[in-house]
């Protein structure tokens, strides 16, 4: 419900505005290709940035240069296709204005635009590709579309998609300048963000000059499927259709793509499971933005103070707009820690909303390997015959044979102190019965 309001919304603002701006006569900008009189297509390949204005400048990538190359590229294979005018806004290393860019596809009747990027994110922590496309009106139609192709491309390429988007500036306006100012043109655009060039899941898809031009190759293809183009050079031939959504049965004026300026509305989790052997705990993810697809998670296990890198959604469809209410996974705990577990789930425009904390979890500890336990026997195997001491077990006992020697002497010491003992006891009750039959004599000799 949210969000259909916020579409009539939308909707009945763009209404009221084109009728107050032309008297009561809704202005549409009609999208047929090829429009012109002449049959010929036209379109722009502008290569992002250029001069002073690098762009992405990470670990040994220059981005201005790594534009130009998929723009050349883009150019070669796109003019091969039949029925298409291509120009390049600008063919060397030199400064350009946005202003100026989209000034040069006016003046060449430019049908489309096509401006190629390459992205990075603030801790390096984004990774995927995306289309950048107008907010309003057909403009919006024509941008999602394409952008829909080229995900599709890109998708195939083995890059996680982050889908086509559109934003705005604090006047309300498309974020973007060359969405922006082909927009008072009423030109069609989309902006391309390759992959980034600070994530060791993109790096591999940039880092050669045959994979920019790979990606200028994909770049011409998609348009070429947009187009309904063929070429007998390429022996391809794209006129038939069926690429992209279908839009044809939409009504004048929706729009497909609409700015996220919200966090997810939903993001909670609970435990699952608990394995100490395997220190991991087993979280499910209850997750959902009702405005946007979910694309990425991160968790914490010290309650928010620490979070992982991105971890892609899973079975998330950002262009069909789909992601998964729920999913478990496994979270890895150290030894000697007592998790506090948090989940941060982030939508397809980045902005993110943390779950509740699980708490509560015994410290999680390595169990040492217990010593077998010895195996009683009628009789204990004998060891080996010898004077030195030996290991076992990482005991040591002296041999028997030996043992059995000391304990012998010793009984025959106790047995002789036991014989002293009875002789000494025996001599004296002697000498005492002598000592009384003497006295006894004394006593009858003094009588007499």
């Amino acid at each position: 419900m949210r969000k259909c309001g916020r579409f009539l919304f939308s909707v009945f603002m763009i209404i009221i505005l084109s009728v107050i701006a032309n008297g009561n006569a809704v202005k549409a900008v009609g999208f047929h290709y090829p429009p012109d009189t002449d049959g010929q297509l036209v379109v722009v390949i502008d290569a992002g940035h250029g001069g002073k204005n690098l762009g992405a400048d990470y670990n040994g990538f220059l981005e201005k240069e790594m534009n130009m190359t998929v723009a050349n590229a883009m150019y070669e294979e796109l003019s091969k296709y039949e029925g298409i005018t291509v120009y390049l806004t600008h063919t060397e290393d030199a400064d350009m204005s946005i202003q100026a860019r989209a000034d040069f596809a006016a003046s060449v009747n430019a049908d489309f635009v096509f401006c190629l990027h390459f992205n990075m994110s603030p801790d390096n922590k984004l990774f995927g590709s995306e289309v950048w496309v107008s907010a309003f009106g057909e403009l919006n139609r024509e941008g999602y579309r394409f952008g829909c192709i080229q995900m599709d491309a890109m998708k195939d390429m083995g890059l996680f998609i982050r889908g086509v988007k559109t934003r705005f500036n604090d006047k309300g306006e498309d974020y973007y300048g060359i969405l922006r100012f082909c927009n008072e043109y009423d030109i069609a655009a989309a902006l391309i963000e390759h992959c980034h060039i600070d994530h060791d899941a993109d790096v591999g898809f940039c880092d050669s000059e045959e994979d920019l031009i790979a990606f200028g190759i994909a770049d011409a293809t998609s348009a070429a499927k947009f187009f309904g183009l063929k070429s007998e050079i390429l022996g391809v031939d794209y006129s038939g259709g069926g690429y992209g959504p279908d839009l044809e049965a939409d009504a004048p004026g929706t729009l497909y793509v609409q700015a996220d300026e919200t966090d997810p509305d939903i993001c909670m989790i609970e435990e699952s499971y608990v394995d100490l052997d395997r220190h991991v705990v087993g979280v499910t993810v209850t997750g959902h933005d009702y405005d946007s697809p979910m694309l990425y998670y991160s968790y914490s296990i010290d309650g928010g103070t620490t979070y992982t890198p991105y971890i892609a959604w899973p079975q998330t469809d950002v262009v069909a707009g789909y992601s998964p209410d729920i999913f478990t996974f496994e979270v890895e705990i150290p030894e000697g820690i007592s998790p506090a577990i948090v989940v941060k789930g982030i939508n397809q425009y980045d902005r993110y909303t943390e779950s509740n904390v699980l708490t509560g979890f015994p410290v999680f500890v390595n169990t040492p390997d217990e010593a077998p336990l010895p195996v009683e026997t009628e009789s204990p195997p004998s060891l080996p015959e010898s004077t030195e001491t030996k290991e076992y077990a990482g005991f040591k006992a002296p041999e028997r044979e030996e043992k059995e020697k000391d304990v012998s002497f010793l009984s025959f010491l106790e047995l002789c102190l036991l014989i002293c003992i009875v002789l000494f006891v025996a001599l004296l009750i002697t000498r005492l019965l002598m000592a009384g039959k003497r006295r006894q004599k004394r006593k009858k000799r003094s009588r007499k």
